[in-house]
């Protein structure tokens, strides 16, 4: 009789696999997921199932909140495998996501550093939306932002002044380059000065780029 059963339970085991919850037709049953998503905690069969969900899912927004939740997941364990989430997240979601970008643009300066025009686009898109962070977030996450993209489109410039030695690069791009610096390294002095941070730094990249007191807002 047990082998019997045994034998039953092994030939229907397939049969009672979970089925995944169709989180792309009940996207409210998300919210279930999120303690555990922010622990990177999630099982591999919930993956699984939000990946299923996030392929069929013919709604927009209901893509980005299955998403986000993978993204959550991924960051708390793995950032090389929640860099790929984001990635998709901005190809075929949404790209207009202050935070996203945000944490986007560090994580390529930090792994890909070499990436500089990557970086300077996605700090840029992060400050286009800056005014939904208030307060200190707002002074600590623009200042950054800032003076990151004042370093990465200064290290892009630089780049190209070594590779005009070789004729690689024209002229025109490299002064292009240049003033890009200036002008961002600007916008990071007059900032630093409104938010009450230091304004140094930002004033001597500005003279690498400008050597002009007056253009890098230096008082004599």
């Amino acid at each position: 009789m047990f082998a019997a059963l045994s034998l039953l339970i092994a030939l229907s085991g397939p049969a009672l696999a979970q089925e995944c919850t169709d989180y792309s037709a009940h996207p409210k049953l998300l919210e279930s997921l999120e303690a555990n998503a922010s622990r990177g905690a999630l099982e591999d069969a919930e993956k699984e199932c939000l990946e299923k969900a996030y392929a069929t899912s013919e709604v927009q927004t209901v893509k980005d909140k299955i998403s986000r939740v993978l993204m959550v997941n991924g960051y708390a364990y793995d950032t090389r495998y929640w860099s790929k989430l984001v990635q998709r997240h901005l190809d075929e979601v949404d790209r207009s996501d202050p935070d996203i970008a945000y944490l986007y643009a560090y994580h390529i300066y930090n792994t890909h550093p070499e990436r500089t025009e990557e970086v300077v686009a996605w700090t840029e898109v992060a400050l286009e939306r800056k005014d939904v962070w208030t307060g200190d977030v707002f002074v600590s996450r623009v200042f950054g932002l800032m003076k990151l993209r004042t370093i990465a489109a200064t290290a892009q410039w630089q780049a190209a002044e070594e590779a005009a030695a070789e004729e690689l690069v024209p002229l025109a791009e490299i002064e292009r380059l240049r003033l890009e610096v200036k002008t961002f390294s600007r916008e990071w002095v007059d900032f630093s000065k409104v938010a009450g941070r230091s304004a140094e730094q930002a004033q001597e990249m500005c003279m690498s780029a400008v050597a002009n007191t007056s253009a890098c807002g230096i008082v004599e």
